[in-house]
């Protein structure tokens, strides 16, 4: 099946070019959007100016009212129209995950620098949210660095994380801080009481957190998604 965008930009008659130049992106940029990479949130929305149908962009079903103005009707409108906050073109089932300006190692760590909110976002359907009970209040999107999580996450991933406490720790992928070090790693209980910090990627060793040093082990957050659910 041909990605959502592709197929609402065939529905507008457009060229790719024609996109993208309104849009303000590269052509590789929106080439990768095409392919299924995440759109930022700013960018739905001036795809939301020039008639694109941003409910089916981000769920693949249709919104009941889909614009019917040309393309050069919509590009007239949008160079009079002043900046509108984006959510106003969010449709009322879709939501905004904040991107958190971080890099989380799947290496030998990133140094924490500043996690501060971007200006950007990433949008996702409410039912995705209650199906798994997440409280979208506690998710962030950062982006995963380095190789040692590969083949299951790749270096540049978008990675959307649940910063909820742990009532009850099941074993997963978790953003952890270790010196002030962010890693995303996979965890194991251990039948001791430690927890084993393991590594997709064969070239890593695993590493064992006994009972006695768990204090030492900040746990930032269990990644939820980066591209398919976990």
């Amino acid at each position: 099946m041909k990605p959502f965008l592709l197929q609402e930009r065939e529905r507008l008659n457009l060229k790719q070019k024609d996109v993208f130049e309104s849009v303000g992106v590269s052509k590789v940029t929106y080439y990768r959007w095409e392919s299924g990479s995440p759109i930022p949130s700013d960018k739905l929305a001036e795809l939301g100016k020039i008639g694109f149908d941003i409910h089916f962009v981000v769920t693949g079903e249709h919104s009941k009212r889909l614009n019917n103005e040309t393309f050069d009707e919509q590009v007239s409108k949008k160079k009079q129209l002043v900046k509108t906050p984006s959510a106003d073109f969010l449709p009322a089932n879709l939501f905004y995950v904040p991107v958190v300006d971080v890099e989380a190692s799947a290496g030998h760590g990133a140094m924490v620098i500043s996690e501060e909110y971007s200006d950007k976002s990433m949008v996702f359907d409410c039912q995705w949210l209650s199906k798994r009970n997440l409280n979208k209040s506690n998710l962030v999107v950062i982006t995963a660095k380095g190789d040692s999580m590969h083949p299951t996450i790749i270096s540049g991933e978008s990675l959307v994380v649940d910063t909820s406490p742990l009532d009850n720790f099941v074993d997963g992928i978790y953003v952890i801080d270790l010196d002030s070090h962010l890693l995303v790693k996979r965890l194991q209980r251990q039948f001791t009481g430690g927890i084993k910090i393991l590594s997709d990627n064969p070239a890593y060793e695993a590493q064992l957190v006994p009972q006695e040093s768990l204090d030492q082990l900040h746990i930032v957050g269990r990644v939820v998604w980066m591209g398919k659910d976990l």
